[in-house]
């Protein structure tokens, strides 16, 4: 038996470029994706004889239509004369006899013969009546399969241990040859010896149906399709690809746009990595590609992303294109000319490849405007009708990065628009202004448009725009955009504001602007906004936690309740709702209700997947303080531990998919502290390690997010976790010892670092409760 391996793994070995390197310890044949026959009728060219070998096949195919046609012609005339003749002799029966004997002998070997579809491949249209006697008339033809089996012979293919094939495509329905499946696969059935092996490599799209065309073959022993390995570098080389795929690899080219330089060309030399739009890029293939069809468009993608390797997903699940340097220099000047005219269409019509809302595509549109607004400095009605083209489909992007939480791609954005670099303020620069920049002269001036660097877009929009700054950890930012918005609607702008005042440390300032909020008489007219700043005042006592606050944020909550009762809100009043009363219910020891207050959260319909992950993180926050409370019963406490590593590790996965950095480091404690809480019990499956590595992650959060929240928090869970694995910590405790502790926090820390033990006597806090609650 013949041992057959096929394996999806272009992106592990991409084919050679070679199409034959045969030498004793194996064969290897790279099939492209065109010519194959043409590259496979060149190697056999290369045989000595060959000629000699289609000479004779073709001779012999003449000499064997002859004879038949010989004796149908004895037979016709012996027939003739022996119906003319009056007395026929005994010779003539014998001739008509004998012929028509030999005849239907004849017949009966042509009809039978498995060979009779090598015959009809030679004559050709000769015999257009032998096609019905042959199953498969053109699959085996007789000279290429002549030609093949001396290639064997000569190249020791029955001493070959191991024959690689690359591509070797899918068995046709059609009547048509195909190289390996009709010559290669014969040959190596008839030739390779027992225990050989036949490897084929090929794409991830075509394994099953290769795998499935190779059943049911007797010399054939099918083993288990091998484990994939991802994570590799490797790319196809531009010899790979057929000349359709090449030109879609232009068309890639153009439905991308460079992710780090949102406004410059994405074909330039120093744009650096490129974010690709799917639907940016069939809507090219329509317009500069309409004959191609969708199948092979679709499976095209597929093989980028999982044979090709020209298309991945970065940590940020951001798909990038990221081509070889041979297929990039190949395809530039042809992208360019591409390029060039896609952005021409854009200018009657900027929505051409737009759909349905999809954030990479209006991006993608975004730049190719931006470059075209750049190229047309002799044209300044041309630039400003751009600008007003611009406008509305940066507002449509934040929209769209705002309802489908799209916060990683937004962060590459945030950090260009409003970074401290010279890059910083591109897609403020392509805005329509109500101040000119050529006026900007005095120093005034260039304040005043610092100020108003947005003021292109209505309120609405602004305020989205606030929200994803906030999310994405930008908080002056989204403050300086909030308190623009203050002079349009002061009460919106006083709740984010009061709650920006808490997300950069300071929750008593934030209290205090939401107290004199809720004093206003205009909120009476504005259950909504009323209910948000009850809420919203409700989070913040809770976190500022002064004398007496607790019983004011129950109130304001009951106050919420009763509004949300008459005046039915947003999915989110719902969820904050839900969210606040388990806190309160949390810090009254009442776990149990405060766990099935957020599990009622989390069944709210149309929650956004920021606030599913938050309740993810409460329950983890809950639940292990209901461990930490029951002690006594361990094995119930150790239940309780492992659901909120669950719940941890769960909520951290999701605030790392949709780039929450505002709500992130939050998680990331409750996940170290879960680790940390069965190391100190040392219950099993406890992992100082992860604590350890969170804990330094969610440190890194807020050193570039400019927040406090939790950095004491994680400071002494570093702390812990370097005493657990007997490292130093004395260097993390002075870091958690300038982190703004609360002062009960600092009370704790004094008297555990008056311990002969510091490290366990702050294990021992962590466990009672006293500390990192």
């Amino acid at each position: 038996m013949i041992r057959v391996e096929v394996a999806d793994d272009w992106r592990e070995q991409p084919p050679p470029t070679r199409f034959a390197a045969l030498d004793a310890s194996g064969w290897l044949l790279s099939l492209p994706e065109e010519d194959a026959a043409r590259c496979f009728a060149g190697e056999l060219s290369q045989i000595p004889n060959a000629r000699l070998l289609s000479i004779w096949g073709t001779t012999l195919a003449v000499l064997a239509l002859l004879l038949p046609l010989g004796l149908f012609a004895i037979l016709g005339n012996g027939i003739y004369d022996l119906l003319l003749e009056d007395a026929p002799t005994p010779r003539l029966y014998l001739v008509v006899g004998g012929s028509l004997l030999a005849y239907v002998v004849l017949a009966a070997i042509a009809a039978g013969s498995r060979r009779m579809s090598l015959l009809s491949q030679e004559l050709g249209d000769m015999v257009d009546g032998f096609r019905d006697m042959t199953h498969r008339f053109h699959l085996r033809p007789a000279r290429i399969m002549r030609q093949a089996r001396a290639w064997g012979r000569l190249n020791n293919l029955a001493r070959t241990p191991l024959v690689s094939v690359w591509n070797p495509g899918l068995p046709s329905p059609e009547n048509s040859a195909e190289v390996f499946w009709d010559i290669l696969l014969p040959l190596f059935e008839a030739q390779l010896a027992d225990g050989s092996r036949l490897r084929l490599h090929v794409r991830a799209d075509e394994a099953a149906a290769v795998r499935a065309a190779l059943q049911g073959r007797p010399r054939l022993q099918l083993e288990a399709p091998p484990a994939r390995r991802r994570g590799g570098n490797a790319q196809a080389p531009a010899s790979a690809l057929a000349a359709g795929e090449r030109r879609l690899v232009q068309m890639l080219r153009v439905a991308s746009f460079p992710l780090q330089r949102i406004m410059a060309c994405p074909l330039a030399d120093a744009a650096g990595p490129a974010c690709f739009s799917e639907n940016a890029f069939l809507r090219l293939v329509r317009s500069f590609a309409g004959e191609a069809e969708q199948d092979g468009v679709h499976r095209f993608l597929a093989r980028c992303r999982n044979d090709y390797g020209y298309l991945e997903m970065d940590a940020d699940r951001i798909e990038l294109l990221r081509l070889p340097d041979d297929l990039a220099a190949a395809t530039l000047a042809d992208a360019r000319n591409l390029a060039a005219r896609a952005r021409q269409l854009l200018i009657s019509d900027p929505r051409r490849f737009l759909h349905d809302g999809d954030p990479c595509a209006l991006l993608c549109t975004v730049n190719a405007l931006a470059v075209l607004h750049d190229r047309a400095d002799d044209d300044p009605r041309l630039q400003q009708n751009l600008k007003q083209q611009l406008k509305t489909l940066i507002g449509e992007t934040l929209a769209s990065l705002d309802r489908g939480e799209h916060y990683p791609l937004f962060a590459h954005l945030a950090r260009q628009e409003f970074g401290a670099g010279p890059e910083a303020g591109q897609l403020a620069r392509l805005l329509p202004r109500v101040i000119d920049d050529a006026g900007a002269s005095r120093p005034l001036a260039g304040e005043v448009l610092a100020l108003t660097r947005f003021n292109a877009f209505d309120t609405e929009t602004l305020g989205r725009l606030a929200r994803l700054l906030e999310v994405g950890g930008f908080y002056a930012a989204a403050s300086a955009v909030w308190g623009k918005l203050a002079s349009i609607d002061p009460l919106l702008a006083g709740i984010r504001l009061a709650r920006l005042h808490e997300r950069q440390g300071n929750a008593a300032a934030g209290l205090a602007a939401i107290g004199d909020l809720l004093a206003s008489e205009h909120l009476e007219q504005r259950p909504g906004i009323r209910v948000a700043a009850l809420l919203e005042g409700a989070w913040l006592c809770y976190s500022a936690q002064p004398p007496d606050a607790l019983d004011q944020g129950r109130a304001w909550l009951a106050a919420a309740a009763g509004e949300l009762a008459r005046c039915p809100g947003e999915p989110e009043a719902y969820w904050r709702l839900h969210n606040y009363r388990a806190l309160y219910l949390d810090a009254a020891g009442r776990y149990p209700e405060a766990i099935a207050e957020h599990r009622q959260a989390l069944a709210i319909p149309g929650i956004q997947l920021k606030w599913y992950s938050g309740s993810l993180t409460n329950l983890a926050y809950v639940s292990r303080k209901a461990a930490l409370a029951g002690l006594g019963a361990r094995d119930e406490a150790a239940r309780r531990l492992t659901e909120a590593l669950e719940y941890a590790g769960l909520a951290v996965d999701l605030k790392r998919r949709i780039a929450d950095l505002d709500e992130l480091p939050v998680a990331l404690h409750n996940l170290a502290l879960a680790h940390l809480c069965r190391a100190l019990l040392d219950l099993p499956g406890a992992d100082v390690d992860a604590a350890a590595d969170a804990c330094g992650e969610g440190l890194a959060i807020l050193a570039r997010t400019g927040s406090h929240k939790k950095r004491f928090a994680l400071c002494l869970e570093a702390t812990l976790a370097a005493g657990l694995r007997g490292e130093d910590w004395a260097a993390r405790l002075a870091e958690a010892r300038a982190a703004r502790p609360s002062a009960r926090e600092q009370a704790v820390l004094a008297r555990s670092e008056a311990a002969a033990d510091i490290p366990a006597a702050l294990g021992r806090a962590v466990l009672a409760l006293e500390i990192l609650d």
